[in-house]
């Protein structure tokens, strides 16, 4: 009877350690993008080193998410031209809207301090993404799986999109410009994960897109 239980318990570690990168990706992210709030410098600079210890695992662990659940979040591998086709969309993408937020003399709500240039920049595209177009859009493919391809697909696309924004009106001060563009980088995000299927590819893009946003922050061309 204590071999057996021994033999249970053995086989319950060996199965833990078996999904050890499904395990490093949250124990890293989860923490990280808590703490990079935080105003004490000594637990900045420890989130710091978090936080490229979670870029490490997740960069390596493309494609090999496939326990926990985590085969839903579609962190699949992408091609070189892919990955510089993302991060140009989405330099693009942001670009654009800062040239628009400049002509209607209107704020980006960007925040200054590394700390949140790190949290837009690194952590927070990631984990959107697993999240808005991993889990939520495969929760909404199945929605409307009794639709054709295309409209079980624009529909996802659109009402991801529309949780996506909502989700971000929980930070004050929104404006209208604000909520417009998360509406239509959505949108944007959505149709990336659809033409390279994967949600890294779209981190890369949201990535890109907030860095754009930041670089013209950092430049004095908008706030």
């Amino acid at each position: 009877m204590l071999s057996n239980s021994r033999s249970a318990r053995t086989g319950w570690i060996q199965d833990l350690a078996g999904y050890w990168r499904e395990l490093l990706f949250w124990m890293l992210l989860l923490p990280a993008f808590g703490a990079l709030g935080s105003i004490q410098p000594r637990r900045q600079i420890g989130v710091l080193i978090e936080a490229c210890a979670f870029l490490l695992i997740a960069i390596s662990s493309r494609g090999k998410l496939k326990s926990l659940g985590l085969e839903f979040a579609n962190w699949n591998r992408v091609g070189g031209r892919a990955a510089a086709a993302c991060v140009v969309v989405g330099l693009i993408a942001g670009g654009a809207i800062v040239a628009v937020a400049s002509l209607s003399h209107q704020p980006l709500g960007t925040e200054s301090g590394w700390n949140k240039a790190v949290l837009a920049v690194v952590l927070g595209p990631v984990l959107e993404e697993v999240i808005f177009r991993g889990y939520l859009l495969n929760a909404a493919l199945l929605v409307t799986r009794r639709l054709s391809a295309l409209s079980s697909a624009v529909s996802s696309i659109m009402g991801v999109a529309a949780v996506f924004s909502i989700a971000h009106l929980t930070r004050p001060g929104t404006t209208p410009l604000q909520f417009c563009c998360i509406v239509l980088t959505g949108c944007l995000y959505g149709c990336i994960r659809f033409r390279y299927r994967s949600t890294a590819a779209t981190a890369l893009a949201h990535a890109a897109y907030n860095l754009a946003l930041y670089l013209s922050y950092w430049c004095d061309i908008s706030r």
